[in-house]
């Protein structure tokens, strides 16, 4: 992998005036001034000189064990040209409003964009036809297929649009999912790269609006159902996103898919700053922020029971033995939640309650924590028709069972057998 970059950077090595925007994602510029046709086209600041961080998102909750388990950051792993994420601008936690996070360094220069990607800063009605097309794609039964109106935690597409007239971040992030979910349509290679790109960048702006919009980040009655469907809709890209473009690796997917999690707390976090009276708000006509998180049951499913049984019986650290424990009951009640077919909000509501030791254990590749991620993968799989998961859940189990082996696979039973579960066809 190392050489492969090395190879990249050397090919690119003539183009001494391209923007670093160009430099970082090893592709050919054409220098032109104040923003180049790469730039242009995929959202992206068109940078030549400035070094510019937006402010992060969310404070989120302490992650120590996250971090120190891993010196190698993950964020170094990415490769810029298709998969730098709206995650390493909010994972670190706010501490001064003014402060530069260390973390994000590596990708500095690609700091918030700037009013010239829509036109000249002299012409503010400048149309993009992207953005019509991707505003349209909203409304679509493609895009829409993964909502599903029977489940209680609905909220349609139309509801985010209503805020986003209010609150631009929001506008802009649903373009960013519409752009995420087209480049999963073509298999032109460049179509592909064009919507993914545009999507990065959106979200990009969309989180730069966000920290201009709110520069003391303060969860009030008037804001809080804003900052949920935002911070909750970026999750959602990060977890698309992740299960889509991270596939060069095993390791890659595991580093970006951890890395992310970090952001998946911060829509935590926003509902627990809540106080009850916020909670009752009207996000919909018949839906109130407090019914959007899923309501754990108990545990009361057999999905679970091999996995926990082979945890107990298992020769591992007493303490890594009931992080094992506690995260496997966890995922038992997100089956039952499930009902036997794959929702967002149970797929969402599992990572969002991942505790900081079982994202450590499985950074470091223990075999026990990949195990268990691999049932996981079978919520995923079984929600393949969504555009959202697609054929995340089968990659992520086949994955792991050929870096397993066949001595593991006695623990690999129940998901390898969901993999020839037949097709059932979305409502």
């Amino acid at each position: 992998m190392q050489k492969h970059k090395a190879m990249s950077r050397r090919s690119h090595k003539k183009s001494r005036n391209g923007c670093l925007q160009c430099k970082k994602r090893h592709i050919r510029c054409d220098g032109f001034s104040p923003i180049c046709a790469n730039c242009r086209g995929a959202e992206l600041e068109c940078s030549y000189l400035k070094n510019r961080v937006p402010q992060v998102l969310l404070e989120l909750p302490d992650s120590r064990a996250d971090t120190s388990s891993n010196p190698a950051s993950s964020a170094s792993n990415l490769s810029p040209a298709h998969s730098i994420s709206s995650s390493e601008y909010i994972l670190p936690k706010r501490t001064d409003a003014n402060a530069t996070p260390s973390t994000l360094e590596p990708f500095a220069e690609l700091g918030p964009p700037t009013q010239t990607q829509c036109g000249s800063p002299q012409d503010p009605f400048s149309i993009n036809e992207t953005h019509l097309e991707l505003f349209m794609n909203l409304s679509t039964p493609e895009f829409r297929s993964s909502e599903d109106p029977s489940s209680p935690e609905y909220i349609p597409s139309s509801v985010y649009i209503d805020y986003g007239l209010s609150a631009s971040y929001i506008i802009h992030q649903m373009l960013a999912m519409s752009a995420l979910h087209l480049s999963t349509t073509f298999t032109d290679r460049q179509k592909v790269t064009y919507y993914h790109s545009y999507a990065t960048g959106l979200q990009n702006r969309a989180l730069s609006l966000f920290n201009q919009a709110n520069p003391v980040l303060e969860v009030t009655a008037s804001n809080c159902v804003r900052l949920f469907l935002f911070s909750s809709t970026v999750g959602v890209h990060l977890l698309c996103d992740t299960l889509y473009y991270q596939r060069e690796s095993l390791d890659s997917f595991i580093d970006k898919f951890t890395h992310d999690i970090h952001v998946y707390r911060g829509v935590l976090t926003v509902v627990n700053q809540c106080s009850p009276a916020f909670l009752e708000q009207k996000i919909a006509p018949e839906i109130t922020l407090s019914q959007i998180f899923l309501k754990r049951p108990e545990a009361t499913g057999s999905e679970c029971n091999d996995l926990m049984k082979l945890i107990n019986a298992s020769n591992i650290p007493e303490a890594s033995r009931k992080v094992y424990e506690t995260t496997s009951i966890e995922l038992q009640s997100m089956f039952d939640a499930a009902q036997g077919k794959s929702r967002v909000a149970v797929l969402f509501t599992w990572l969002i309650r991942l505790s900081p030791d079982y994202v450590a254990l499985l950074r470091r590749g223990e075999p026990e924590a990949l195990v268990i991620l691999t049932f996981y993968a079978v919520l995923l799989h079984r929600g393949r028709h969504m555009w959202l998961i697609g054929d995340g859940g089968r990659f992520l189990i086949e994955a792991i069972r050929d870096r397993l082996g066949e001595s593991w696979w006695g623990w690999l039973r129940f998901p390898l057998e969901a993999l020839q579960e037949p097709d059932i066809p979305s409502s």
